[in-house]
This record gives structure tokens, C-alpha cells and sequence, in this order.
């Protein structure tokens, strides 16, 4: 006689969210709620954090929150569901400041004045390439196209405030995303991770072996007509503005004004299309596709890329996405599918 014994599958993996109990989802509230008033608190006198190291000090500060203070489980959860990412952050900054060097070293690059006084007055970067793409696009460069159009230096516009939290959204929009996965999907939230990184890591290796220069770097020597602003910057100090900068963002070793090919600010938001597209509905797809175009815009208007690097930076995203969906962690169970698409509309 054959004995069948039936064998029930494995729990679904889950995040100390999920598993929550009653009386700490209630202790969770309270955290989230008392973090969010910290946050605006003190966002308020010192400005809007992009330090990439105050950025995630806030991170795990909601991490934390959100395991309703357990302090085991959010040191269970950090090692184990976002130490890959956090880390790929910080070589991301590492090796984005020593791009330039190395790059230095490796390559006879020009040299070229970026602005800033003293012995790091001075980076070494491809600067003709890009300009010479767009040109070629185009027959302009759109960047000194739109500035001679729609920017004054002597006037703020409103597009020009509007310009500002949309480029600074860059630091916060994936952090946000990943934490929300984190707690309502967590096998899309590995999947989103590991795609972040590989293009966080992708976008980071071209920066050392092709530093590039930005418009506004090209017009300060000479390769574009003078005046080509960095909008942003330009921006926050007209209206009084600024924001949390690290010793790490502030500092020479770190900080590197040729990594603009790709564009990591373009290519997130396309990855955040590709990635979420089969997975949400029209009206989520709609909000998708303006971020991408209202981050070009704002990118290629403020001085910061040109639109080569931007076509650059959706290329690496749409690599990174198929990269990842093919030998990475295993795809979407159906429940965590069924999470997102209880989003779409019904007409979608």
C-alpha cells in the first residue's frame, strides 16, 4: 500500500511589518507618527536632508518605527533585508568621488574648472562627447536652448521652485518606495532592491572609467555660451532655501561633478516605469510616465545633463530591470502581484 503524505509549502517569507501583533501595530502608529514629526521638525530650520548619509540615518530611523521598536528584529531586518542596498549607497558615493581621480590617472583627459576654490578647483572629464550627442540630436543643445528661453538669473519662476523638489525627490522616491514594498510586498521588495542596486553599481563603474561633464561645466570653460546656470542651486539661494549636506556630500573626497554619464536622477525614474508597469494600473502608469518627463525637464533644464545622458541613464535602467528579472530574486509571488494591481482602475 502507498502511503501519500502531502507536504504544505513553505510560509511565504514576510517583514516584521507584516508580522506584526495587534498591540504593536498600535506601539507602530505611535512611532511612525512621533518619526514624521521629527522629520518636519526639523526639516523645517535646517532645510530638506540629501546628505545621502542623513537620508539613510532617516531610514532606518522609519525602519525602526516601523518594527515597533524592537530593536532585535530592526537589526534582524536591517542585516538582512537592506544591507545590500544601504551598502551599494555607500560605494556608490565612494567611488563616485574617486572617479575623477582615477580617471586622472587612466586617461589623457582635459582639465576643467568646476567652481570650487582652492587645490579642487579642477576635474578631469570627457566634455565634447555628450554635447556633441545632443548637438547631434538636435542641431542645439537643449539645455542653452531652454535657459535662453525661459531662465533669468535676476527673476525666479515658479517653474524654476517647482524645478527643485522634483530634483531632490530623486533622494527620497526609491528610499520611500523600497520601505512601502518592504512592508506590504516583500518578494517584490528584494526584486526591487537588487535591481536598484545593479543599477546603482552599473551607473557608479561607468563614472570611473567615462567622468563626464555637465552643461553648466562646459559653459564655465568655454564649450557652451557663458551663463548656462545650474538652476537648483541658483534656485534655493534666491528664495532662501538650503539643505542638509553632509560632511560626506560636502567634502572633496566624495563629492564629483563629472559622474553625469549616465544620469542616475533619469535613470530612476524609468526603472521605477519598467519595474512597476506590468504591475499597476493606468492611473499609476500615468503618474510613472510624468515623473520621468518632469525629471528630464528639470534636468536638462537646470544644467545638470544633457539629454544624452539621460537616454544613457534610461538604457542602464531598462538593463538593470531585465538584468534582474531574468537571474535575480525570484519574481512577485501572485499575492504580492495582487497588492499592487488592487490599484488599477477598473476601466484598466
Amino acid at each position: 500500500m502507498t502511503v501519500q503524505v502531502e507536504v504544505a509549502p513553505a510560509p511565504a517569507a514576510r517583514s516584521p511589518w507584516a508580522a506584526a501583533t495587534f498591540a504593536q501595530r498600535s506601539r507602530r502608529r505611535r512611532l511612525l507618527l512621533a518619526v514624521l514629526i521629527a522629520f518636519l521638525a526639523l526639516s523645517v530650520p535646517f532645510g530638506f536632508p540629501t546628505g545621502r548619509e542623513v537620508v539613510i540615518g532617516w531610514v532606518l530611523v522609519v525602519l525602526w518605527a516601523a518594527c515597533a521598536g524592537q530593536w532585535r528584529v530592526w537589526a534582524r531586518a536591517v542585516v538582512h533585508d537592506w544591507l545590500p542596498f544601504l551598502v551599494a549607497l555607500f560605494l556608490y558615493d565612494l567611488v563616485r568621488g574617486l572617479a575623477n581621480e582615477l580617471a586622472a590617472r587612466l586617461f589623457t583627459l582635459p582639465a576643467l574648472a568646476n567652481g570650487k576654490p582652492g587645490p579642487n578647483g579642477l576635474d578631469h572629464a570627457h566634455i565634447v562627447e555628450p554635447l556633441h550627442g545632443d548637438e547631434h540630436l538636435f542641431g542645439v543643445v537643449p539645455t542653452v536652448w531652454l535657459q535662453d528661453r525661459f531662465y533669468d538669473a535676476a527673476h525666479v519662476h515658479w517653474y524654476d521652485v517647482v524645478a527643485v523638489p522634483i530634483y531632490f525627490s530623486h533622494f527620497l522616491v526609491s528610499l520611500a518606495i523600497a520601505i512601502v514594498l518592504w512592508a506590504v510586498s516583500y518578494q517584490l521588495f528584494r526584486r526591487y532592491v537588487w535591481t536598484l542596486v545593479t543599477l546603482t553599481l552599473a551607473t557608479v563603474t561607468t563614472y570611473a572609467l567615462y567622468p563626464a561633464a555637465p552643461p553648466w561645466m562646459a559653459s564655465l570653460n568655454g564649450y557652451l555660451p557663458p551663463g548656462v546656470d545650474r538652476v537648483v542651486p541658483h534656485t534655493l539661494v534666491a528664495v532662501g532655501g538650503h539643505t542638509v549636506n553632509s560632511a560626506v556630500e560636502r567634502g572633496a573626497t566624495y563629492a564629483n561633478a563629472v559622474a553625469a554619464m549616465p544620469s542616475l536622477h533619469g535613470a530612476v525614474p524609468m526603472m521605477l516605469l519598467l519595474f512597476f508597469w506590468p504591475l499597476v494600473g493606468r492611473r499609476l502608469r500615468g503618474c510613472l510616465v510624468a515623473y520621468v518627463v518632469v525629471m528630464t525637464l528639470t534636468l536638462v533644464y537646470g544644467g545638470e545633463h544633457y539629454v544624452t545622458d539621460v537616454l544613457a541613464g534610461w538604457l542602464y535602467a531598462a538593463a538593470a530591470v531585465a538584468v534582474v528579472a531574468i537571474v535575480g530574486p525570484s519574481r512577485a509571488t501572485a499575492v504580492d502581484e495582487k497588492m499592487l494591481t488592487q490599484t488599477r482602475s477598473p476601466q484598466s
